[in-house]
């Protein structure tokens, strides 16, 4: 029965997260609702934007909430918000539902990760799989879904697939108590010196990412010059890799959990300059690709590792604020990522990425250094 709960968890957090994968279909907003580039990503982004802030604080609010009632409404919510969204034609009535379930995603994958760190703590993992392979195994679907049939067909699966999770949790999810810690206790335990290096680390780090991942679709469609067909097998084989690069990094944080965070922005520099260097070349920019994805797909375990592991004594709190720290810098970056496109050329978001890449460096080493029994 753990076993059930915790993939029906894991699909609640990847059907959730899959709304994220709109960053793939950036030039599809830009055409479907004739706007620049620069509002259809502010269209796909504001999500991210949306649920980052609201991630510092309401998962600390409902956390005192039975969380599968929680989990059900929130998700009834998107689901209506999805299938209007799927209606309307108008770039800012979409919006305000584009942004609607943004506002209660941190309650959801909070409580979700709070259940199975409660129930199974050793299958965390498994739900942060289902966050991150929402956002990244997803972004192949929707990219070829838009691509090939549109933004409404879009639409329709993310409707389809949260009504699944709907369904899941319906069955195989318990009831589970809220958290009756006063929220100024919860909010107290994040003032320590390490937590402060962590969430900067993270968001250094989620910035550099989503500078380059969000428009992958993009450069391989406009400059690399692949088609349709290749650019889902592409995204698709990333979005597999990138699961199997989730588990490797859950495995590595067990061994050795500071050095693999300290590692991880070294070595995904190094690639997104191979990326950047190869663009080019249809046969090499394919495997550089799978290796991105195997990192790409350790984001989430590490952030929420990094995050989770400085303020262990409030685990709704730490959550929310490993969301706000990842959507907030999958927000900020793909923005700045669209002014560079904008401004520059597309081929810069490459060394956009390495040098926020390089900026979360010193964060691990100083975390490290202050609080070595700590990690």
């Amino acid at each position: 029965m753990v076993n059930r709960t915790v993939w029906a968890l894991a699909c609640v957090c990847f059907s959730l997260s899959t709304l994220l994968s709109m960053v793939g279909i950036i030039s599809v907003i830009q055409i479907y609702f004739n706007v620049s580039i620069y509002y259809a990503s502010l269209y796909a982004s504001i999500f991210a934007g949306t649920l980052g802030f609201s991630s510092l604080v309401m998962p600390a609010v409902f956390s005192r909430f039975e969380k599968k009632r929680l989990i059900i409404i929130i998700l009834i919510i998107t689901i209506i918000a999805n299938s209007m969204e799927l209606l309307v034609t108008d770039y800012y009535i979409g919006l305000i539902f584009r942004i609607i379930p943004a506002f209660f995603y941190p309650i959801a994958v909070s409580s979700a990760l709070t259940i199975v760190g409660k129930i199974a703590p050793h299958y965390t993992n498994r739900v942060v799989l289902g966050v991150s392979a929402g956002s990244i195994l997803g972004l192949s679907i929707t990219s070829y879904l838009g691509f090939t049939h549109g933004f409404q067909i879009t639409m329709l699966w993310f409707v389809l697939i949260n009504v699944v999770s709907l369904i899941l949790t319906a069955i195989f999810i318990p009831n589970f108590e809220g958290n009756k810690e006063p929220i100024m206790l919860q909010i107290s335990h994040a003032k320590s010196k390490s937590f402060l290096l962590s969430i900067i680390y993270v968001f250094c780090m989620v910035v550099g990412i989503s500078i380059t991942y969000n428009y992958i679709p993009t450069f391989l469609n406009q400059v690399t010059k692949i088609s349709g067909e290749m650019l889902f097998v592409t995204l698709f084989l990333m979005g597999l890799t990138s699961m199997f690069g989730t588990v490797l990094c859950g495995y590595l944080l067990e061994k050795k959990g500071s050095l693999t965070v300290l590692f991880y922005p070294i070595g995904f520099s190094v690639i997104m300059f191979i990326l950047g260097l190869f663009v080019k070349y249809p046969f090499t920019e394919f495997f550089v690709l799978l290796i991105f994805g195997i990192f790409d797909g350790s984001a989430y375990t590490v952030s929420q590792y990094w995050v989770t592991s400085s303020v262990s004594e409030s685990p709704e709190f730490a959550n929310g604020i490993f969301l706000l720290m990842c959507n907030l810098g999958i927000f900020i970056g793909t923005m700045v990522g669209g002014l560079i496109i904008d401004n520059i050329s597309i081929l810069y978001i490459f060394f956009g990425s390495v040098i926020m890449m390089i900026l979360a460096i010193p964060f691990v080493v100083i975390r490290i250094r202050a609080t070595p029994d700590a990690v």
